[in-house]
């Protein structure tokens, strides 16, 4: 490749992360994205040129184009051009593989902890000094302000987005599964789609190693249901996280019984915010992390069984990930206002909702309340989970609800925020009107000292916490 390769819809985080590599390979790039971000800013700095009319960008000289499956039907007629001038066309991950084709991949899936997982594998790698190729769907400083990185060593780790099925494109050798859980099926429409996609993903009959997070029910489903008549390649390799009493299930010794020595456990019990593990042999393991939650726990987990296969013992991961640096918008700390901690938190799944509340209540315990300020995050979503979101949303102590956040859908005649009062306690309960000046009065009657503000979702919710430290000035 030559270049220029002209990237649409260059400041979301996946094609964001790509731009960056093709500047780290001195590739001109050009790009379209109708918003002006610290994300096109910082690319723009790099060298990217960047508009935000896709009419301004002559496509005369462009080698390559790069789409996501953000870019609809709406830029159909540019499409049509770029096909008419035959410019080769490229989905995000397929030049995501034209960029790692000459190195051995990991491959990071699952419905949440993504990009907290490809964040540690990356971290591990990089701090033993073998220089990874990374692509991240957020915002970490292992990266400094990118989400990715051409690397010179021969590993290259990645994020796999199964929002639009395109993860199946992905042909790692070492693939990463955290969960399986109901996210997408505006895309999948059934559970059963959505499974078979998954199962699809963890690939028994091709050679390559598969690290799957057992103790999660979606994936446990999957086992247990879908591995009856397959063909394991002679060369796969399993190595499943779990629980000790998993050991004893029924679906566990089939699967043991198939693959016999082509199976690796290693069992974990979680005590007092600390994993406890073991591989097979006798030595136990303990890891700790900076942050709260056993979803963190968990993740760890998975991430240093990955950095395993490529041959890195256990303890030097532990010893690493004790200082893991975290992403972007989870469970970032923003600052504090008036003794408050104001904390944002990237959460728009029932599942990934729940599991934070819970962390957060636990560190607080009985020192103060969590305030919660929750922007939905899609029509279709919140059409789709609308009783199992405001479930998850329960246990905080204060609930602001702000309008859904569109991320460009069209809007869905009896959907909106007020949807979820029926399903919530409305002494604690209240609706925002999206005018963060007016919101803000509302939201500080409920703050005392000691408590913890969480702004919650995946859009631009975080703006209030910011807009509320800035009342400090």
């Amino acid at each position: 490749m030559k270049g220029p390769i002209l990237f649409l819809g260059i400041g979301g985080s996946g094609m964001s992360s790509l731009a960056h590599m093709a500047l780290d390979l001195n590739l001109p790039v050009l790009g379209y994205d109708q918003k002006k971000t610290d994300t096109t800013a910082y690319l723009e700095q790099r060298g990217a040129l960047i508009q935000n009319e896709i009419s301004k960008i002559p496509l005369d000289g462009i080698e390559m184009v790069v789409y996501s499956s953000a870019i609809n039907d709406k830029h159909k007629q540019v499409f049509d051009e770029i096909r008419e001038k035959q410019i080769s066309l490229k989905h995000r991950s397929e030049f995501m593989h034209l960029l790692v084709s000459n190195q051995r991949s990991i491959s990071v899936a699952g419905s949440h902890g993504k990009t907290s997982t490809t964040t540690m594998v990356s971290q591990i790698l990089s701090e033993q000094g073998m220089d990874p190729t990374i692509m991240i769907g957020g915002d970490t400083s292992l990266l400094e302000k990118r989400g990715g990185k051409i690397g010179k060593g021969s590993f290259a780790v990645y994020e796999s987005d199964e929002s639009d099925g395109s993860f199946l494109k992905h042909k790692a050798s070492i693939r990463l599964l955290t969960n399986i859980d109901n996210d997408h099926l505006d895309y999948y429409k059934t559970r059963d789609r959505l499974e078979d996609a998954f199962f699809e993903y963890m690939a028994f009959g091709v050679e390559g190693d598969l690290v799957l997070f057992a103790n999660d029910p979606g994936i446990r489903d999957v086992l247990t249901h879908k591995t009856k008549e397959i063909f394991f390649h002679p060369n796969f390799h399993l190595y499943l996280c779990l629980e000790k009493k998993e050991l004893e299930k029924e679906w566990f010794r089939k699967l043991q019984s198939k693959l016999g020595n082509q199976l690796v456990s290693i069992v974990y019990e979680i005590k007092d915010g600390v994993l406890e593990f073991q591989f097979p042999e006798p030595k136990k393991y303990f890891l700790q992390l900076p942050y709260p939650g056993v979803h963190y726990l968990t993740n760890g987990l998975v991430a240093l069984t990955g950095a395993y296969v490529t041959g890195i013992l256990p303890e030097i991961s532990v010893e690493i990930l004790s200082r893991y640096i975290g992403v972007k918008r989870r469970q970032e700390t923003l600052g504090t206002w008036n003794e408050v901690t104001i904390m944002d938190d990237y959460g728009h799944h029932p599942t990934e909702i729940a599991m934070v509340i819970c962390s957060l209540t636990n560190q607080l315990k009985s020192t103060g309340k969590l305030v919660v300020v929750f922007q939905p995050h899609r029509y279709t979503r919140t059409q789709l989970l609308l009783e199992d979101l405001a479930k998850s949303l329960a246990c905080a102590d204060n609930l602001f609800l702000l309008p859904i956040y569109s991320a460009g859908e069209t809007p869905i005649p009896g959907i909106s925020h007020q949807s979820f009062l029926p399903f919530l306690n409305s002494e604690n309960t209240e609706l925002l009107s999206g005018e963060i000046e007016s919101d803000l009065t509302s939201i500080k009657h409920k703050l005392n000292k000691g408590d913890i503000l969480l702004c919650l979702g995946a859009g631009n919710v975080r703006d209030w916490g910011l807009s509320l430290l800035k009342t400090n000035e």
